[in-house]
């Protein structure tokens, strides 16, 4: 049968007990548009569908091993993509990446030692530490050059002798970096200098984009190393619930062996095998998926630096999870507000370690990505506000305070002829975006139907963020409603071409004023 996915149509999920849809709208509310947890709004391959739907009609699902078939195919899958040779005796069984990332905690160290993780990280790296009497020892990424990366340097600072473990996200989840080699080795170089367990969550690895390349931790070193992964992230059947390490260490492997056998958990799920088994059969699905993929990212990425420049998207290297920082936003919640205002479910940043971020889930059909994104807009944009008032009003402090940091500390104006004694006959207003004072400008009536428009400020660092033609707009409405005839102001010579594009022409020759060169401009209103 056709192995074609088809990532256009959304089938709907509600009414299938989805965490992802029907939790969120049971909460929230039916008008509530869920975009956060690592949960693909896409079917899954057809072959499997076909394979499951055979191994239900079969009508028996008594107790099920995995078989070599089952073994064979995991190894199968990383010599195909990941270039990896795999020992059959290296893969060990498991319930779920994240129980697994527990068994190993409790294996391999005792109450009140130290794990390490990487935030912002995968809110379950957090838990099973915590949860298990260990301490979490947060090795924070750090931005550099615009990139994501590992604190090397800090990282060796932390280890002591309570140290004995490490849990990688590779690729990480959420800011989607796709570790390279040399990265990856630095950081083995150092674990195995104070003698810490690795374990790597590799369980994005098949989700990678062009030209990024995934690196196995095995492909770096194997001692004292542990890799969990599993089919559910990449083929959508993270219900199938399914998990397998890989374990060339035979202490390590040994002693966990052990572990599963003395809990009773070694049985597994007759769908979750059968699953896997055709799962890695669909490498031109996976292919497919990450074409669509790779548009999703490419437009969402492009959607938010464009229409919501405060917004702060990574592009990410892998995974379909893309990492926002809101912070230049000065957002105390923005999971909250978008959720509140935009009707839309992102995951909170603070869940991962950091409270001024969101993250969004782009494995889904482009019209509902499409919509999302027109939502988180239409709220962004309805967080930009501009009032008018006289001098009087108490907020006409914060309009000084903008015209003090651009005019009398940014251009180096004297305050005198700053403040020239003009601002009590002059309507004032004050552009803010979440509360935060942005722009401001001054007019006044300089004669019968002839505003002059004077004093337009707009904050450094939020400058080329279109508040400049969002105040002049707005300012034009105002003095429009209130009779205005014709708009006229003296531009400075660098911000000339701004005015030209709002339909202002240059009327004088250019002259200084306050030392630094203008030309008379005006519009007539329309």
């Amino acid at each position: 049968m056709s192995n074609n996915g088809d990532f256009d149509t959304f089938q709907g999920r509600l009414g299938t007990d989805c965490v992802k849809w029907d939790m969120i709208v049971k909460l929230y509310g039916d008008d509530v548009l869920p975009m956060w947890v690592a949960d693909m709004d896409f079917p899954t391959s057809p072959k499997i569908v076909e394979r499951l739907k055979k191994r239900v009609e079969h009508g028996f699902f008594g107790y099920t091993f995995r078989s070599d078939e089952y073994y064979g195919a995991i190894i199968d899958w990383y010599k195909l993509r990941y270039g990896m040779n795999v020992d059959r005796t290296w893969i060990v069984d498991g319930p779920g990446v994240v129980p697994m990332l527990s068994f190993f905690v409790n294996l391999f160290s005792q109450p009140g030692d130290k794990v390490i993780i990487q935030p912002p990280i995968y809110p379950p790296f957090f838990k099973v530490v915590e949860n298990n009497g260990r301490r979490v020892i947060e090795n924070r990424l750090v931005k550099k050059d615009g990139k994501w990366q590992m604190d090397l340097e800090s990282l060796e600072k932390l280890i002591d002798e309570r140290t004995k473990m490490i849990i990688l996200s590779n690729p990480h989840n959420p800011v989607g970096r796709v570790w390279t080699h040399e990265e990856l080795e630095k950081l083995y170089e150092i674990t195995q200098k104070h003698g810490i367990m690795v374990i790597s969550d590799e369980i994005h690895a098949d989700l990678i984009y062009n030209p990024h390349r995934f690196v196995s931790f095995l492909n770096v070193g194997q001692r004292n190393v542990v890799v969990l992964n599993s089919p559910g992230k990449t083929f959508n059947i993270a219900g199938l619930t399914n998990s397998y390490g890989i374990i060339p260490d035979e202490k390590i492997r040994a002693a966990y062996k052990v572990y599963l056998e003395n809990m009773e958990l070694n049985s597994t799920n007759v769908l979750s095998v059968e699953a896997l088994k055709e799962a890695y059969k669909c490498s031109d699905w996976v292919d497919e998926l990450m074409t669509y993929l790779q548009a999703n990212r490419d437009f969402a990425y492009q959607y938010i630096t464009s229409n919501m420049p405060l917004l702060k998207p990574e592009l990410p290297e892998g995974t379909y999870l893309m990492w926002i920082d809101c912070s230049t936003a000065r957002l105390d919640k923005p999971q909250q507000f978008f959720l509140d205002k935009a009707r839309v479910y992102l995951n909170d940043g603070a869940d991962f370690g950091d409270g001024k971020c969101v993250r969004l889930n782009f494995a889904c059909p482009r019209t509902l990505l499409q919509e999302g994104l027109e939502r988180m807009k239409k709220a962004y944009d309805n967080a930009i506000t501009v009032e008018h008032f006289e001098m009087s009003d108490i907020r006409f402090k914060q309009c000084m305070l903008i015209r003090e940091m651009v005019f009398i500390i940014g251009q180096n104006i004297e305050r005198e002829i700053e403040l020239d004694g003009k601002d009590e006959e002059a309507l004032h207003f004050l552009l803010k975006h979440f509360s935060m004072p942005i722009a401001t400008a001054r007019a006044r009536q300089i004669e019968d139907g002839v505003w002059k428009i004077e004093r337009v400020a707009v904050l450094k660092e939020y400058r080329a963020y279109g508040y400049g033609k969002h105040i002049m707009e707005d300012i034009e409405r105002v003095l429009k409603e209130k009779g205005a005839k014709k708009y006229v102001l003296n531009a400075q010579i660098q911000v000339q071409g701004f005015y030209e594009k709002l339909g202002y022409t240059v009327v004088s020759d250019v002259f200084e004023e306050a030392g630094i060169p203008h030309v008379k401009m005006e519009k007539v209103v329309a």
